[in-house]
């Protein structure tokens, strides 16, 4: 009795695409046979059965479907600190034969593992992206060398108010136990790079590492003892910062990091500007802040029925029985680079987007459902115009 995993599974399995599981078994001879593949988690488990294919006996299984449903993707919070994203999880799975009259589950078992991961390529990408996997997750540490990608293809500078808010996050497997935040201060105020340190809660560790996030640090938070707010850049001034990962829990002189990524504080603000988050394409969470003329409208649904006012039904009219309404924003960006413009297409097609509104991220969905792909080599500068609206419905009493 064997049961052999044909292809090889993949160690990092984006769930946004389809990717199936080749198993072979010497006993597809016997009576009422059939394959079964059991995927469990942290939080739930299913049973998946295959009939062998006529021609080769294998058996095959489409796994990303079953494994997406562990997933439990967190709402990113504003606090300061490491945070769990929710967007990455183990998933085991364990191929076994059932035959016999009547059927009965083979106790002799195959296993393996997969991290399933919130992500979805474009599926004419998708073999070139797992090809090399450890490009997308900390698998092991690899020494003093910018060797991790954050979840994100955001550009690496940024122009942010100081009380903005933003998230960096990474895929990690259960080897690395230690994760950082490098952080460094441009201001022309004397204060040498600290960390902000944290434990892995899963698979998915992340932070809120924009200017609002690392202001509000404690002290104990820092690992140079002083507050987040000590000697924070003023108008002008700059914020650098890099994640960085080990298997130890500390921070030694052999970890895996992530590229450098800065944020350029500027506190003038023409107009009313509004920062949106969204789910982008690796599972992890980005935001844009539209800097131009932004416009809230408000969308009215009125029920009506008609009123008598008279016995004798000579004074009728119209009456309201049901009021809702909806909160719209049109966002008008600034101009934006090439690259600039197409990480923005994440969020047309994002899954959940939420707006920051009076320091909290309220829930929006983009009624925005075309987007052009400008090239500035073709169309010059470019701009894009988003329709958001609030994910609440309500009601006028």
């Amino acid at each position: 009795m064997s049961i052999t995993i044909v292809s090889s599974l993949p160690a990092l399995l984006p769930v946004g695409n389809s990717d199936v599981v080749v198993v072979s078994s010497d006993l597809t001879a016997s009576a009422n046979f059939r394959y079964i593949c059991d995927v469990s988690g942290s939080t739930a488990s299913a049973r998946l059965k295959c009939d062998k294919l006529p021609n080769t006996s294998y058996g095959f299984f489409g796994v990303s479907k079953v494994v997406e449903t562990l997933i439990l993707p967190a709402v990113p919070q504003t606090t300061s600190g490491w945070q769990a994203g929710g967007y990455a999880v183990k998933a085991n799975l364990t191929f076994r034969e059932e035959y016999g009259s009547p059927p009965t589950v083979a106790t002799g078992t195959t296993t393996g593992s997969v991290v399933a991961w919130q992500a979805a390529f474009r599926q004419q990408d998708y073999n070139t992206a797992i090809a090399a996997p450890t490009k997308y997750y900390a698998a092991t540490v690899s020494g003093d060398a910018v060797a991790l990608k954050v979840v994100s293809n955001r550009p690496t500078s940024q122009t942010l108010t100081s009380g903005s808010n933003d998230f960096l996050s990474m895929v990690v497997d259960s080897a690395v136990t230690g994760v950082a935040l490098r952080v460094s201060y441009d201001s022309g105020a004397t204060r040498s790079a600290f960390l902000v340190t944290g434990t892995v809660s899963g698979l998915a560790p992340l932070i809120n590492a924009g200017p609002r996030g690392l202001y509000n640090l404690t002290s104990a938070q820092c690992s140079d003892g002083s507050a987040g707010s000590v000697n924070f850049p003023t108008q002008g001034g700059t914020i650098s910062v890099r994640m960085l990962a080990n298997t130890t829990g500390g921070i030694t002189s052999t970890f895996s990091r992530t590229q450098l990524y800065t944020y350029t504080i500027d506190n003038c603000e023409r107009y009313d500007q509004l920062r949106v988050f969204f789910r982008n394409m690796y599972g992890g969470v980005d935001g844009y802040t539209f800097t131009k003329k932004n416009r809230q409208s408000v969308n009215v649904n009125r029920e009506t029925y008609g009123y008598n006012n008279s016995v004798y039904g000579d004074d009728q009219f119209d009456k309201q029985w049901s009021v809702t309404y909806r909160d719209t924003y049109n966002l008008q960006s600034d101009w934006l680079s090439d690259a600039e413009f197409s990480w923005l297409q994440e969020m047309v097609y994002s899954p959940e987007c939420w707006i920051e509104l009076s320091g909290a991220l309220v829930p929006v969905v983009v009624q925005t459902n075309t987007f052009n792909v400008m090239k500035r080599i073709n169309d010059r500068l470019q701009a894009i115009t988003v329709d958001v609206q609030v994910g609440y419905e309500n009601t006028a009493l």
